[in-house]
C-alpha cells in the first residue's frame, strides 16, 4: 500500500483530492496538511511514499519545500498539483526531481494516469539492484504526456456524466456572466437540484467561480460563471 500525504491549503480541494485517491487501488491517504509547517512535521513523522503537493501556501512555497526535502534527504516522492503555470516553477520542480507536474484544474483521467505510473514504478523498481536499458528507458518515460480521452471515456464522480457536463460547459461559455442553477436547469431541461450538483462539482474542481447575490426577499442566491482562464 502506497502511503500518501496531501498538502493543499484549500480544505475543499484537499478533500476532493482525497476522494480521488480513495477511488484508486493501492493507495492510502494518511494525512492532509494545509500549511508548509504541517507538511514538514508530517513528512518527518510519517515518512510517506508519496506527497501530493500544492505550490502556494499562506506560510511558504511548495517549491521551497522541495528544496528542504532534498537537503533533509527525505525519500518521499512528489507529484505537484498546482495552479502555477509559470515555466520557472516547472523547471525548478523538475530539478528537484518531482515525479509529475499536474496543473489545476486536473481531470480525473490525468490524475489516475499519474498515480498508476507511480504505482507501477514502485512495484517494478523498488527491489531491483540492477537495471537493463529497457527498464531505464521505461523509468525515464514515466512522465510522458498521457493521451486525452474522449469525453465519454472520462472517469467522473458518481452522479456526474460527461454529456451533461459538456452541455453545462457550452452554456456557461456563451457569455462571461453569472448564471443561477435555475437558469442552467431551464436551458438544459433538467431539474434545479441536478443543475446545482453539476455546478458545485465544477466549483470544487476550480473550473467555475461562484458569487452570492441577494434577491428581493433578502435570501442569497448562488450564481456561477466559467473562470476566465478556461
Amino acid at each position: 500500500m502506497i502511503k500518501v500525504i496531501i498538502a493543499e491549503d484549500d480544505p475543499k480541494i484537499a478533500l476532493l483530492h482525497q476522494s480521488m485517491v480513495g477511488k484508486l487501488e493501492g493507495f492510502e491517504v494518511i494525512a492532509i496538511a494545509n500549511t508548509i509547517a504541517e507538511v514538514q512535521e508530517y513528512l518527518l513523522l510519517m515518512k510517506p511514499d508519496l506527497l501530493l503537493l500544492d505550490v502556494y501556501f499562506p506560510d511558504g512555497s511548495g517549491i521551497d519545500l522541495l528544496g528542504w526535502m532534498r537537503t533533509t534527504s527525505l525519500p518521499t516522492d512528489v507529484i505537484l498539483i498546482t495552479a502555477a503555470k509559470e515555466m520557472a516553477s516547472l523547471e525548478k520542480s523538475l530539478r528537484y526531481g518531482v515525479f509529475d507536474y499536474l496543473i489545476k484544474p486536473i481531470m480525473f483521467y490525468r490524475f489516475t494516469a499519474s498515480m498508476q505510473k507511480f504505482l507501477d514504478y514502485k512495484q517494478k523498481f523498488s527491489n531491483k539492484e540492477e537495471l537493463s536499458q529497457h527498464q531505464v528507458d521505461e523509468f525515464l518515460s514515466k512522465t510522458m504526456p498521457t493521451p486525452v480521452p474522449k469525453a465519454s471515456q472520462l472517469v467522473l464522480p458518481k452522479g456526474i456524466d460527461s454529456i451533461t457536463l459538456e452541455k453545462i460547459f457550452s452554456y456557461l461559455r456563451k457569455n462571461n456572466i453569472f448564471y443561477s442553477a435555475n437558469e442552467v436547469a431551464l436551458y438544459l431541461g433538467i431539474n434545479r437540484t441536478t443543475a446545482r450538483r453539476y455546478l458545485e462539482y465544477l466549483v470544487i474542481s476550480e473550473k467555475v467561480e461562484v458569487d452570492s447575490l441577494y434577491g428581493s426577499v433578502g435570501r442569497p442566491e448562488r450564481k456561477y460563471r466559467l473562470k476566465s482562464t478556461l
